[in-house]
């Protein structure tokens, strides 16, 4: 009998050799790093597995969230053209710069997310993840935060055409200011954001008290956690939040953002979490839906990144982790992620008055997101 295939890895060594440019802090190799740890601990040889190339998505399809003045833009842009538009349109910045070709890497990245997503919705798979995807900064109008389409919201876009219940959880260190846009009024979209206060990084939003508006209030969530957050605090908060709101909710499909640049070693953020948040996190997440369509994100620190996005793979398809090259001649030397050395990290703890004030401000979170509870039948 033939295997029903349940879950999908999409990969691409054509974009994960995409190059922002050689000082750009975004690095797309770092989906071949974690490509390379899959076959290092065995977790892509599952019957229940497999493994796709990302097909470019019709670029009618950008026009479910992004307007046709900035896809005309993209156009001449991945043509190496340039007009001063672009710069109003946010082309042609050092965080996104002007590439020829950024388009096709593009759509090609979000063709995964959307051809992930319909294959959930159509009953195809059950867990699907794009590393190459999670562009989740990207506006309607404008490219921003090394983010150019926002594969993120074109896809739930099209799930809401398809009469699907989308919740989407956003554990990137950045607040995911795009899709936010996309949902803010829409009562169809559970929009939960996890992220490091705008106090102290871009994109200097994501406040506790953007909580939708008309007919999408109280679904739209932000959880800004003071810099220095650590496990402790951080899931004890997702704990009280997330998980009574997404099982309330009951979505059809849950959109995972797994940016790796909340772990304590990510030089462009500033919490505190280790591989213990990441994959505690997932084991609940998979626990409220039986359907869930995973993307890459942010993530600086590349060899953590994709040490991190291997653990969450395997957590999602419940593999216990294996090293397929323990104890082998030359094993220790295998490939880059060398300097990893462990998908898992060693416990880390804040002390002393840093932490009380971690705490102050994560209590203060959790009494004011649950003020929303009631509009989605909580009882608090």
């Amino acid at each position: 009998m033939e295997t029903k295939i349940q879950h999908i890895l999409f990969y691409s060594d054509k974009l994960a050799s995409f190059n922002y440019g050689h000082d750009h802090p975004f690095k797309p190799v770092r989906a071949k790093l974690f490509y390379e740890l899959l076959n290092r601990y065995s977790l892509i040889f599952e019957p229940n597995q497999r493994i796709m190339v990302p097909k470019k998505l019709d670029e009618k399809l950008l026009l479910l969230f992004h307007t046709a003045q900035y896809v005309e833009l993209l156009k001449l842009n991945n043509l190496g053209k340039f007009t001063i538009n672009m710069l109003d349109a946010g082309i042609g910045t050092s965080d996104n710069p002007s590439i020829i070709g950024m388009l096709d890497f593009a759509l090609e990245a979000a063709g995964a997310t959307y051809e992930g997503a319909m294959l959930l919705a159509k009953g195809e798979a059950e867990v699907v993840f794009n590393p190459h995807g999670g562009f989740h900064h990207a506006r309607s109008g404008s490219a921003e935060g090394f983010c150019y389409v926002n594969d993120i919201a074109i896809a739930i876009r099209a799930l809401l055409n398809e009469g699907k219940r989308v919740a989407y959880c956003d554990i990137d260190a950045h607040h995911g200011n795009g899709v936010q846009e996309a949902f803010y009024e829409d009562d169809r979209v559970l929009t939960i954001s996890l992220h490091e206060s705008g106090q102290s990084l871009y994109p200097w939003g994501g406040d506790v008290d953007e909580t939708g508006s008309g007919a999408g209030k109280g679904f739209n969530v932000n959880i800004p956690f003071h810099a220095g957050t650590d496990d402790d605090i951080y899931l004890s908060v997702f704990d009280d939040i997330v998980p009574p709101l997404i099982a309330a909710f009951n979505p059809d499909i849950l959109f995972i953002e797994c940016g790796g640049d909340a772990h304590k070693d990510d030089p462009l953020a500033h919490l505190n979490l280790t591989s213990h948040s990441y994959e505690t996190v997932m084991k609940t997440l998979k626990s409220l839906c039986p359907r869930i369509m995973a993307t890459g994100g942010g993530g600086y620190e590349i060899y953590k990144t994709a040490a991190l996005w291997a653990l969450i793979w395997a957590t999602l398809c419940g593999i216990k982790m294996t090293d397929s090259f323990a104890g082998l001649v030359g094993g220790m030397m295998y490939g880059p992620e060398t300097r990893i050395g462990s998908l898992e990290d060693a416990p880390f703890t804040l002390k002393g008055p840093e932490k009380q004030k971690c705490r102050k401000e994560a209590d203060q979170i959790v009494a004011f997101i649950k003020k929303i509870f009631p509009i989605h039948g909580i009882i608090v």
